[in-house]
């Protein structure tokens, strides 16, 4: 380690290397003989790269008058990026600067550390590339052997949020739920995207009604007027919203949705079924395992059941069956299941070849034997009847909405969960490119 004697005299060739090694570009930094060492810091043995930062005095940062002389050296210890897993520093002794006239002290700067800072540059700006990574903050900590903490200030200081413009909204909007962090008013953020991109558009805290409507109140009654298409899930929430705020806004649910509900509709007609079968009777705890355990056949679209195919069934006493051989012995079980069966499939294939006046007519016309439960849940795809129509009409879903919501998942499970809404928040829109290194 160089002495404070020693920093004035600067060695040409190893000044050269170690400003190629550490990419200094920096003139006013300059290297001695001796300006590499090991020393142990912070109880860790670690590389030290000693050096000086000067240059003719400058007039005072306070007054402003040329009254200032050089006034000794301040040292600092800058943290760099770590090299082979071990701690690499910058020992920088500063010039001090005096000014007669109005008797300020200040030191020299450099672009390669900030002020009143001991992290270089670089080091900040690997942490904040490490950000946009499907990583955790204190892995990345632990990466640059710096604190959890540190990567936070990155995160808050590197970082600038975009910038709305109250004037402009997507024409097309993709609005969605996701579970958001403790500090967060309500128990559920919001999150709306741009049905044409695909990007995000915004992420909010709090998906109460009075929170939506206070905040699409501030953008322009033109630009709200624009917004053509809103898709969404049956939240009757977001319906009374949307027609508070979109003058002009058509209302579509997520074709998803709607294959869900009729999933779960029959599914609990199915469990129904089975909660029905005596267990005291050996025959009928056998339907009750099939099923059971056969759930996925009976719940499968009717054209993607296999008619041809043998396979093993462990249930059917091991004997070579088809899908389709399974599928009547479930329904041949009980008689509602049956007509439960038919209904649930004629749905779905009307859905699908999106003839929303089939869909609707069936729904219209349900067998009087259905199960109550299941035939209230099917009746109630008539409450979002004109959205579920609008969303047979029109090309666009909630599909690229539930990809943002699936790496929102992944960045909050790799970080094994945020405890801030900022955070949690601000790692989203940095992975999703939105945020800019300032």
């Amino acid at each position: 380690m160089s002495s404070i004697k020693n920093i004035k005299y600067k060695d040409n060739c190893l000044d050269k290397t170690i400003k190629q090694i550490l990419n200094i570009h920096d003139s006013n930094i300059t290297f001695p003989k001796d300006a590499v060492s090991k020393e142990k810091v912070h109880d860790r043995m670690a590389t030290v790269f000693t050096g000086r930062l000067s240059y003719p005095s400058p007039r005072c940062e306070c007054c402003g008058y040329d009254s200032v002389i050089h006034h000794g050296y301040k040292d600092s210890w800058i943290q760099l990026l770590p090299y082979q897993e071990v701690s690499t520093y910058l020992h920088l002794y500063k010039q001090r600067f005096y000014c007669k006239q109005c008797h300020h002290t200040f030191s020299a700067k450099t672009y390669y550390v900030a002020e009143n800072c001991y992290l270089s540059q670089a080091l900040k700006f690997a942490i904040a590339v490490d950000l946009k990574k499907k990583i955790s903050m204190k892995d990345i900590a632990q990466r640059y052997l710096v604190s959890a903490k540190t990567v936070e200030r990155v995160l808050d200081s590197f970082f600038e949020e975009p910038r709305l413009k109250p004037n402009y909204l997507p024409k097309h909007l993709l609005i969605d739920e996701f579970k958001g962090t403790k500090d967060c008013q309500g128990a559920m953020c919001f999150i709306l995207s741009d049905a044409d991109t695909g990007k995000i558009f915004d992420i909010l805290e709090d998906r109460r009604s009075f929170k939506l409507i206070a905040y699409f109140m501030r953008f322009t009654y033109h630009a709200r007027k624009n917004v053509s298409h809103v898709v969404m899930d049956m939240n009757a929430g977001y319906d009374s919203v949307t027609k508070v705020v979109f003058p002009n806004a058509r209302i579509s649910i997520d074709r998803f949705h709607v294959i869900q509900q009729l999933n779960r509709a029959f599914n609990k007609q199915r469990i129904k079924t089975m909660n029905h079968l005596k267990k005291s009777d050996p025959q009928a705890m056998k339907k009750y395992r099939k099923l059971k355990k056969y759930w996925r056949t009976i719940l499968k679209k009717n054209r993607k059941i296999n008619y041809s195919s043998l396979k093993q069934y462990p249930l059917f006493q091991r004997k070579y069956l088809t899908e389709s051989e399974v599928l009547d012995y479930l329904l041949s079980i009980d008689e509602r299941l049956r007509t439960s069966y038919d209904v649930y499939q004629n749905l779905l294939d009307a859905f699908d070849a999106k003839d929303y006046k089939d869909f609707y007519e069936r729904i219209d016309h349900l067998p009087p034997m259905l199960d109550p439960a299941f035939k209230k849940a099917i009746l109630y795809l008539n409450k979002h009847k004109q959205a579920i129509i609008n969303a047979l009409k029109y090309p666009y879903s909630n599909g690229k909405l539930e990809g943002k919501n699936n790496l929102i998942k992944v960045i909050k499970r790799v970080a094994f969960g945020f405890r801030t809404f900022r955070h949690l928040r601000m790692r989203i829109l940095i992975q999703q490119n939105l945020c800019d290194i300032i």
